[in-house]
């Protein structure tokens, strides 16, 4: 049966539940979560923070109102485990660029997707196939490759090659028509890819015409504006529209132009960037499914009754709509939901999985500065050395003193004993640097781990460096375990290392780099003007 076929069976409530795909958390009440379910009839369901029950669980009631297999979605950008507890993390995309072998990414991929697939997970919305073009910007920057097209499309197509093995599963690349220009969040504001048509091709427009011809399977739209390809602003503040509403965008440049026929999902629609341009909040779906959008991420529990309402009073075609579903339905048939295809039985590869990132962490450390020659730190038994330890908790997660127990643990495995300290103020550190053979300065900023609205160092984290007391100390080394940008707030660091992830295997690459027990072999995958260059095609 084909999925036009499908489609045909399906009434319009049925319809109307295939384009939408509910959010459900971990900690919500069972009963709550079916009682929308079954009102919604969604054709997908996101997970996170979950158990693999949990996941079975929730899979099963929604396809129990549902005459379609449903597809099941979540994080996967630094592995499983963002949406399947215990199921292991890996390094940031941008460390995977800086190891450049993609080879071994396209592994990690296969790995990955066995492991997600295991669990009953099928939809990833990885990879960010952005481009790191503003190292200001406090959403991309280490969830993205590089800022060269061309080694976006090396690594990023090697995890999708990955991550599709065995039609395990359906890669989503993000966040169309791309981030990474603008300094601001589109979590926050819509924010502004300010490219001329030109320009906007020969990168991203590069990028997603590549993957697309690779046989990408599905796009998430962004809530980010393309002026050069869509002027229309918001009527009553005059700004730009995000793409996600925008009909040039997603049906003239994405459908038509670059000719991409699989599922355009879009970003959560609860984020300012999308939510604050629309006078109704009911209008959030339509809006989308008029543009040309397929499947609606985050949508409240009313849009299922008000898609089947915009049908019936003409403000949405019956045609748009179908078309919509049948690419849904498309996107499960990729993913073998229906069981078309013979595949293998994914395996857990958890621990295959967790080798590997290891091998691409230990590839991916790079020593940008060294100027003193005082790395590496040669270990001898009882050597001490002192953790200062600069983050800002994350607004869901707040700190829990574990956060370089990896780095901790692989440095006492070489003889060292370890001290450490979270953001202490610089008279602290003066009182006790001198009974240390090496200080670490471990800085924990990045996209994923920091405000979201900035990632610049701030009073509360400044402070373990005024007076430049622990400069002074010989043996004194900066290690970024996020943005590789860190040079731009303290040019006058001598001995700066980008990690470019704070996953356990990048902790655990930088104690053996700083060690010296392996090479640091990292490649810059971005440039840095005045500071760095990018060392990758």
């Amino acid at each position: 049966m084909t999925a036009e076929e499908r489609v045909e069976k399906l009434s319009l409530d049925e319809l109307a539940g295939q384009v939408l795909c509910f959010d459900i958390y971990g900690k919500e009440d069972p009963k709550e979560v079916e009682e929308n379910v079954k009102k919604m009839r969604p054709g997908g369901i996101f997970l996170q923070g979950t158990t693999a029950e949990q996941i079975k669980l929730y899979t099963e009631m929604a396809e129990k109102y549902s005459s379609v297999p449903v597809i099941v979605a979540g994080e996967i950008e630094d592995g499983p485990g963002y949406s399947i507890k215990g199921a292991g993390d890996i390094p940031h995309l941008m460390a995977l660029s800086a190891a450049d072998d993609p080879e071994l990414v396209e592994k990690l991929g296969r790995e990955m997707g066995n492991v997600c697939r295991k669990h009953g997970f099928v939809w990833p919305f990885a990879p960010v196939v952005d481009l790191c073009f503003n190292f200001r910007s406090p959403e991309s920057n280490v969830r993205t490759a590089s800022d060269s097209p061309k080694q976006v499309v090396k690594i990023t197509g090697a995890l999708i090659r990955g991550l599709k093995h065995n039609h395990n599963m359906v890669p989503c690349a993000k966040h169309f028509p791309g981030e990474g220009v603008d300094e601001r969040n589109s979590h926050f504001v819509t924010t502004i890819n300010t490219l001329s048509k030109e320009e906007w091709m020969n990168t991203y427009g590069y990028v997603y015409k590549e993957l697309i011809k690779a046989g990408l399977p599905s796009i998430m739209i962004g809530h980010v504006a393309l002026p050069a390809y869509e002027t229309e602003r918001e009527p009553v503040t005059g700004c730009y529209l995000p793409a996600v509403f925008s009909k040039s965008i997603i049906t003239g440049l994405l459908k038509e132009e670059l000719g991409f026929d699989g599922c355009v999902v879009s970003d959560a629609m609860s984020m300012i960037g999308a939510a604050a341009c629309v006078e109704d909040l009911g209008d959030i779906a339509i809006k989308f499914l008029n543009a040309g959008g397929d499947m609606v991420l985050f949508p409240e529990p009313t849009d299922h009754d008000r898609i089947v309402e915009a049908v019936k009073n003409g403000e949405l075609s019956i045609e748009r709509l179908k078309d919509a579903a049948t690419r849904v339905i498309k996107l499960k048939e990729k993913a073998n939901l229906f069981g078309d295809y013979k595949t293998e039985e994914p395996t857990d590869q958890r621990e295959e999985m967790l080798k590997t990132a290891q091998l691409i962490a230990d590839k991916s450390i790079k020593i940008v500065r060294n100027l003193e020659g005082v790395l590496p730190v040669r270990p001898h038994k009882g050597m001490k050395v002192l953790l200062l330890e600069m983050f800002e908790p994350y607004f869901h997660a707040k700190p829990t003193g574990k956060e370089f127990d990896a780095l901790s643990d692989e440095l006492e495995k070489y003889g060292c004993k370890v001290d450490r300290l979270y953001n202490p103020d610089h008279k602290k550190v003066k009182s006790v640097m001198d009974d240390y053979d090496f200080i670490v300065l471990c800085c924990k900023m990045s996209a994923n781990d920091y405000h979201g609205g900035t990632m610049r160092i701030g009073w509360n984290n400044i402070m373990m460096l005024w007076r430049a007391y622990v400069l002074q100390h010989p043996k004194f080394a900066f290690v970024s375990f996020g943005e590789p940008f860190k040079l731009y707030d303290a040019p006058y660091l001598k001995t700066y290392v980008n990690a470019y992830s704070p996953a356990d295997a990048s902790q655990r690459a930088v104690a053996k780099v700083l060690l010296g027990q392996i090479e640091a072999k990292g490649k810059n995958p971005v440039s840095f003007k005045g500071f760095f260059e990018r060392e990758v095609d």
